[in-house]
């Protein structure tokens, strides 16, 4: 009897026990999910006092453009001589380079309008950064930078070797269609960039026929450094409108510039200020392919044919590096007038690409007091540049590159003196790229650049046939990053 007693009880408290525990069980639940009710309630009542802001602007478009590589520069001379070679730079020089760094973002209004903002930042050998910066300056020779216990400041013009400051490199606003309705029915829809905008030439020229600014310039803008030497008559922007027209069988660009650059002023060097600005255009054929696809084509599936007249005419043209007069140190150096005039073609079909370009220029240097002499220009440099490039595609993913460039530059006198430089070069390109995936690119490139004076100096500082000290060989490894 008492086991049956002690089992009864011992049931009856397991019983309670059970229900106690679900009762305990129950509660914890219902206090998650009271929990989990007052987190959100508390989320949206931050979200609605931080009152969270969005773009103006319904899409925002982020993208990147990156170049990489391990550089190796070897010069050609690097000791001056007397009446022969010239050095300019002084050794071999072997770095890793981060050539250009775009990073992107367009904020669109509407399907096609939108104002678009570029950053880039570079850090190549040999490059430089000329800065103005405050420094104390000793005025009375006297080893004392201070009067009256304060310290004297003056801006002081230095140059950095390499840089890597982030700078804007376009910034405008496009709109798709600035045709007014009332003439639409005789002029082509026709886009407008407002703001540091692209220059008419460059863009086209890297996206239809040169498509490796990784590793190399196209040849209108390459200039004299420690991997590359050229022409430098044009740079890529520039603050101004550019106007661009495409229907199918022809394509242009329009533009009205201050005529710096990107990176100058209206008082760049030693220019003076003036009222002058640059006016410069393409107008392009396609003879095969669709025109309002231009720049869009994909080179590995698209055939298509260009031909193209370009050009520009700068009134009082702005140059950082200008030296159109480097024996006579007057105000001619670097205050001219630049025209050029160029032809482009180019042929693609999925397995091969070829294109070539000629193109000849004028400076003219702008001084009322020099007076022509003997019947000669002055003040005058004259430009010749042939450029050919060609890609071979021989199985997917892989390319062959190769590309040659003539170029010179005669200079007539200014005031009875020879100039001081007439230049021919010779510059030879080959690679291998290599397409990793679709956004990554391997590229192995040589180039090769023979540049002697063509003319010997009057005071014997070079002779016919001497090296001006831009002759090297380059050698790259490349890495280019697209998302």
């Amino acid at each position: 009897m008492n086991k049956i007693l002690l089992s009864a009880a011992a049931a009856s408290l397991l019983t309670v026990s059970y229900g106690y525990a679900s009762t305990d069980k129950l509660s914890l639940e219902e206090r998650l999910e009271r929990l989990e009710d007052i987190e959100a309630e508390n989320f949206e009542k931050a979200k609605k006092e931080a009152k969270i802001k969005k773009s103006k602007s319904p899409t925002l478009e982020f993208s990147g453009v990156h170049y990489f590589g391990l550089t190796s520069a070897d010069p050609e001379t690097t000791e001056s001589v007397k009446g022969g070679d010239q050095a300019k730079y002084l050794d071999n020089s072997t770095g890793f380079e981060m050539r250009r760094n775009y990073v992107q973002v367009k904020a669109f209004f509407n399907e096609k309008d939108y104002f678009r903002v570029t950053l880039d930042a570079t850090k190549e050998l040999g490059a430089n950064e000329v800065v103005k910066v405050k420094t104390p300056v000793d005025l009375n020779g006297d080893g004392d930078t201070k009067d009256d216990g304060e310290e004297i400041s003056g801006s002081v013009t230095q140059t950095r070797n390499g840089y890597s400051n982030a700078f804007f490199k376009y910034a405008y606003l496009y709109l798709d269609d600035v045709v007014p309705a009332a003439v639409a029915d005789f002029i082509p829809a026709t886009g407008a960039e407002i703001g540091i905008a692209h220059r008419p030439w460059i863009d086209y020229e890297e996206h239809n026929s040169w498509h490796y600014r990784s590793f190399n310039k196209v040849a209108v803008e390459e200039k004299g450094t420690m991997t590359e030497s050229g022409v430098d008559l044009v740079n890529s922007a520039d603050l101004g409108i550019n106007l661009k027209t495409k229907t199918e069988f022809f394509s242009s660009e329009l533009g009205v510039f201050n005529g710096e650059g990107y990176h100058a002023d209206k008082a760049a060097a030693n220019q003076t200020y003036s009222s002058e600005l640059s006016g410069e255009w393409r107008l392009t054929g396609h003879i095969l392919g669709d025109g309002t696809k231009v720049g869009k084509n994909d080179r590995t599936t698209d055939t298509y044919a260009n031909v193209s007249f370009f050009g520009l005419v700068s009134q009082n043209h702005k140059d950082d590096s200008a030296d159109l007069d480097q024996i006579n140190k007057s105000a001619l150096k670097g205050q001219y007038d630049r025209t050029f005039y160029g032809l482009h073609a180019v042929y693609n079909q999925p397995l091969f690409l070829i294109a070539a370009q000629f193109v000849t220029a004028e400076d003219e240097a702008q001084n009322q007091d020099i007076t022509e002499n003997d019947g000669k220009n002055f003040g005058l440099r004259e430009y010749d540049l042939l450029s050919v490039n060609a890609e071979i595609r021989p199985m997917e993913d892989w390319t062959i590159i190769g590309r040659y460039d003539n170029y010179s530059w005669d200079d007539t006198t200014v005031g009875g003196n020879a100039m001081s430089s007439s230049v021919e070069g010779d510059k030879y390109i080959a690679a291998l790229a290599y397409k990793y995936s679709k956004n990554i690119t391997f590229i192995a490139s040589g180039k090769f650049i023979d540049e002697t004076y063509t003319v010997a100096d009057s005071k014997g500082k070079y002779t016919d046939g001497s090296d001006d000290g831009e002759s090297k060989n380059v050698f790259m490894l490349t890495t280019e990053v697209k998302w």
